[in-house]
């Protein structure tokens, strides 16, 4: 599996199955924030977890990917995506793939429920919003992290250069976190037999 960020909460996650290559796109922007989306991003799958302009460019996706915007169970090319109800009409997605779960928390401003935490049980990879202002600052972040678990963090809706949000960095969240043990690439390639036993690891992906 890799997972490229490719701004805000949009990541473009490349999955081997038994049918082939299977590539989904998460929350597409509009270039309206500031930042230019890809214009060769193609995908067989797009998730959508809002309804803003920071997440439902979705004319600017190639191929004829299957939306799913909704809550529910689908499985898409031997892929199974969860969409999970938040609150204000939001949506968590939990996708099951290579024998890991990674969950994308969308635009999630709170810590999560109990009937949430329930549907993102034994969770590998969670890509979480940090940037604070509509969406989780880096202490709720923290907060969320020691609910959900997981072996693998990977920071999303945080400030980069050009974004015209104000968004606190990476850097803020690493700091509330204390002890951050993070790495920093630009594409994150991995298997099951990667992921981290003990220490979990914070992947901070570059644009």
């Amino acid at each position: 599996m890799n997972i490229t960020w490719h701004g805000f909460s949009c990541f473009e996650i490349g999955i081997k199955t038994a049918q082939g290559d299977v590539r989904i796109v998460t929350d597409p922007y509009d270039n309206a924030t500031g930042l230019r989306f890809p214009r060769t991003l193609e995908a067989e799958i797009l998730l959508v977890s809002h309804n803003e302009e920071d997440a439902n460019n979705t004319s600017a996706v190639l191929g004829h990917p299957y939306l799913i915007n909704l809550p529910g169970e689908f499985e898409v090319k031997d892929v199974f995506v969860f969409g999970i109800p938040l609150n204000k009409g939001n949506l968590a997605f939990c996708i099951e793939a290579e024998g890991m779960r990674l969950a994308h928390l969308g635009a999630l401003d709170r810590a999560l429920t109990d009937e949430e935490l329930q549907a993102l049980e034994n969770i590998d990879v969670l890509m979480l919003p940090v940037g604070g202002g509509r969406v989780l600052s880096a202490s709720t972040a923290s907060e969320v992290i020691a609910q959900v678990e997981p072996r693998i963090v990977i920071p999303m809706t945080h400030g980069v250069e050009g974004v015209k949000e104000k968004l606190t960095g990476v850097d803020d969240f690493c700091k509330e976190l204390g002890a951050c043990k993070r790495e920093e690439m630009n594409k994150f390639k991995f298997t099951s037999k990667d992921l981290p036993e003990e220490d979990m690891k914070i992947v901070s992906l570059t644009r």
